[in-house]
């Protein structure tokens, strides 16, 4: 994701939702305060992530509004619709998705239309 973030840097935006430590124990165990979330959220960047990363609350409200799946993908395009979930991250899939996402906002720029 690291990589596909500066290959679309200035096209789109690449948050990391930290929710919760998806294997405790492997490298931090699981979170007991906000102040323990944040620590190992900041740790990250040791481990290569550049991106922005948002905290989720101790409790994961955002991520169980979200579907509560573990390593969730959401593309939300330019007018906030929701336009590519999966339910596990895989890059490939991903960019592809969002290259039709930024085709689509192209064409809509430029005054055409799109059909599903």
């Amino acid at each position: 994701m690291e990589q596909m973030a500066k290959d679309f840097a200035g096209k789109a935006h690449f948050p990391f939702m930290y929710v919760r430590e998806a294997h405790p124990g492997e490298l931090f165990g699981a979170h007991h305060s906000i102040e323990q979330k944040f620590a190992h959220a900041r740790a990250f960047r040791e481990y290569g992530v550049q991106r922005q990363i948002i905290v989720d609350s101790l409790y994961g409200r955002v991520h169980r509004q979200y579907g509560g799946v573990s390593n969730m993908s959401w593309i939300i395009d330019h007018t906030g619709r929701v336009a590519y979930k999966a339910s596990w991250t895989d890059v490939n899939d991903i960019r592809y998705a969002l290259g039709e996402v930024l085709e689509i906002r192209n064409v809509k720029r430029a005054g055409g239309r799109v059909q599903a």
